[in-house]
């Protein structure tokens, strides 16, 4: 079976072929990025068997995760770790980075499938999983950006009490989120709470004022 870094070669030399150049670097960053990822995460997921090998063969011949294992290591696990976490946490990729990035995944896991790569069970499953995640990328990323945009514009004055954790929200209304572990409501903008979703979680500084609970300090916004 052909390793992953030589699988994703040739989907990238088949859509440099068909693609505007500019076009084309987004699928090129995008790929790379991903390449990042398996190299850094996909072992993780191994089974004994294999990870003594990836182990014997990084240790010995500095050889990387995608050199190693072939496409049937790429399921919608790495894939949904590579979107929902490495995209968010690790990159922190600009809106437009993570439109582009969901496209291309989307597209690959297409072309695994046309090509043999991916079993038709698993590219459908792995598509679904893309399709989950790929619409709301860009979306968290503007919440998170509008988030810190918020606190800059909104000092927060005497508070009682600090909760900081990740949150995962529970219900929305105009201007306030609510939060696991029974918090809320949390003030906010209406363009904030117009954008948030049920389910997603965010990286949140609370203090608790007269009003309510107001946004000390955030990070990170992940798909639920």
């Amino acid at each position: 079976m052909k390793p992953i870094k030589q699988v994703l070669g040739e989907f990238l030399e088949e859509q440099e072929a068909r693609l505007k150049p500019k076009t084309y670097r987004g699928y090129a960053d995008a790929i790379f990025l991903f390449e990042q990822c398996l190299n850094g995460y996909a072992y993780q997921g191994l089974n004994k068997k294999d990870s003594e090998r990836f182990d014997n063969l990084y240790n010995d011949e500095h050889k990387e995760f995608c050199a190693v294992f072939g496409p049937d290591k790429i399921g919608p696990s790495e894939i949904g770790e590579f979107l929902d976490y490495f995209m968010i946490r690790k990159v922190m990729g600009s809106k437009e980075l993570m439109k582009t990035v969901g496209t291309v995944m989307r597209r690959l896991v297409k072309w695994m499938g046309e090509k043999g790569y991916m079993q038709a069970e698993k590219s459908e499953v792995t598509a679904e999983r893309v399709d989950e995640l790929k619409d709301e990328l860009p979306k968290v990323k503007e919440l998170s950006d509008l988030i810190h945009e918020y606190i800059l514009q909104h000092p927060v004055g005497d508070f009682s009490e600090i909760k900081d954790s990740y949150f995962r929200v529970t219900k929305v209304k105009p201007g306030k989120l609510w939060l696991e572990d029974d918090i809320g409501p949390v003030i906010v903008s209406i363009e904030i709470s117009s954008l948030c979703k049920v389910g997603w979680v965010i990286s949140l500084e609370l203090g608790k004022t007269r009003k309510g609970w107001e946004i000390l300090g955030s990070g990170n916004v992940y798909p639920g």
